[in-house]
Order: structure tokens, then C-alpha cells, then sequence
């Protein structure tokens, strides 16, 4: 399915599109969805580098992202203590869903 933008696609729960983002240089990164998460009134993506998971770095494979609807736009987040507490919601959403099967 073709979205207006990035942020359609990811907010789209049926999407299973790659996403495309691009940095300041140009670099072009493809990434899978793996969650929206809300935390502190805020939107945050978790998307995973395709590269790294070829790469078999695991570790590093994850990325949060701050979704700003306004702008439309997806902002790196680099705030250890913000992806430590979305990353424990996530761990927290998964686990719930585990224990519901």
C-alpha cells in the first residue's frame, strides 16, 4: 500500500511495508516496524535496522523514534533514559500479551 507519508505508514497497525528514512547526509537506512509505544503523552516508534539484523547485532538493531505528527516527521531519540522506559513499556506490552495466550 502506497502512504502519504512515513508516519501514515507506521501508524497503519495492517502495514508490513519497509520503512525508507534518510539521514542529514543522505545515507539511506531501510528499517522493519516493530511497535508504536506511548510513553509520557508521547508517540515513539521502534523500528529495526535491516542491516544490523543481516549483521547479526542484534544489540544494536533497535532504534526509538519520536513520532511528531505535526511536523511529520520521525526524530532519532538519543535520550538513554527515554529509550530505557519505552523500551520497558514494549517489554511490558509483550509480556502482557504473552500472559492473555
Amino acid at each position: 500500500m502506497k502512504y502519504d507519508n512515513v508516519i501514515d505508514a507506521i501508524l497503519d497497525d495492517n502495514c508490513m511495508d519497509s520503512i525508507f528514512l534518510e539521514d542529514e547526509k543522505g545515507n539511506k537506512y531501510e528499517y522493519e516496524q516493530e511497535a508504536v509505544i506511548p510513553y509520557d503523552g508521547k508517540l515513539y516508534a521502534i523500528l529495526v535496522d535491516v542491516e544490523m539484523i543481516k549483521q547479526e547485532r542484534y544489540d544494536e538493531a533497535g532504534e526509538v523514534f519520536f513520532i511528531n505528527e505535526k511536523k511529520g516527521t520521525l526524530d532519532l531519540v538519543n535520550d538513554m533514559n527515554i529509550i530505557s522506559e519505552v523500551f520497558e513499556v514494549y517489554d511490558r506490552l509483550i509480556e502482557e500479551k504473552e500472559n492473555e495466550a
